[in-house]
C-alpha cells in the first residue's frame, strides 16, 4: 500500500475571485436592473440566478441555453468554452430569462481575454456578457479594443476593486456610449 497522500488540488489565482465578482454581479443587477417588484416578493430562485461555471454547467442554466450552445457543449465539453460564471436574471417577474456570461482574469486584461468573452457573446448570446479582472487594462490594449469595436462587440470590461466593505466594478468612462443602463453606475469619470 503506497503512503502517498493524494495531491491537493491547484487553486488558480482567478478562481480566488469568483466569488467577489459573482456577489459584486448580483449587487449591481439586483439594485439597477431588477424592478422592485420582483425584488421583495418571495421567489423560489435568487434573481439574480448566478453560478460558478468553470467547471460545469447546472441543469438549471442549461435550460435557459439556446441549442446551438446546448450543441457546442455537448460536441466540445472543455472548460476553455465555458464561461466562469453563468446565470440568468428577469427584469420583471414577466419578463423572459435573459442570460449572463462573466470571463474573470486574475491578471491585467489581454486582446485574447476580450476575444474569449466575444466569443461566448457570439455563442451563448447573452444580455450581459461581462469581462471582469482587479488589474488595471493596458492603456494600449484599452485604446485598440476601444478603436476596435467588432472585437469587442457587446462586452462589458470591468475592474473588480476591493472598496472596505465589499467590492465594486469600475468602467472605464470611454466605454460609456457602450455600457448598458444597469451598468451606468459603474461607470469611473475623472
Amino acid at each position: 500500500m503506497s503512503s502517498e497522500k493524494p495531491k491537493p488540488k491547484r487553486v488558480r489565482k482567478e478562481e480566488l475571485l469568483y466569488e467577489p465578482v459573482l456577489n459584486t454581479l448580483r449587487t449591481v443587477l439586483s439594485y439597477n436592473y431588477v424592478e422592485r417588484e420582483i425584488q421583495h416578493r418571495p421567489v423560489v430562485r435568487e434573481n439574480p440566478y448566478l453560478e460558478i461555471t468553470s467547471e460545469s454547467i447546472s441543469e438549471v442554466l442549461k435550460k435557459v441555453l439556446n441549442d446551438k450552445a446546448i450543441r457546442i457543449l455537448n460536441v466540445e465539453n472543455v472548460r476553455a468554452l465555458r464561461p466562469d460564471i453563468m446565470g440568468f436574471v428577469k427584469k420583471k417577474s414577466s419578463s423572459p430569462k435573459e442570460l449572463i456570461t462573466v470571463e474573470v482574469k486574475a491578471t491585467p486584461i489581454k486582446i485574447r481575454d476580450v476575444l474569449q468573452a466575444k466569443f461566448y457573446q457570439d455563442v451563448f448570446s447573452p444580455t450581459f456578457n461581462l469581462l471582469v479582472s482587479p488589474k488595471e487594462i493596458p492603456e494600449r490594449k484599452l485604446r485598440y479594443v476601444l478603436d476596435m469595436d467588432d472585437i469587442r462587440g457587446k462586452t462589458i470590461i470591468a475592474k473588480l476593486v476591493r472598496h472596505p466593505m465589499d467590492y465594486l466594478f469600475e468602467i472605464d468612462q470611454r466605454f460609456e456610449n457602450h455600457i448598458p443602463p444597469a451598468f451606468k453606475n459603474c461607470i469611473i469619470h475623472e
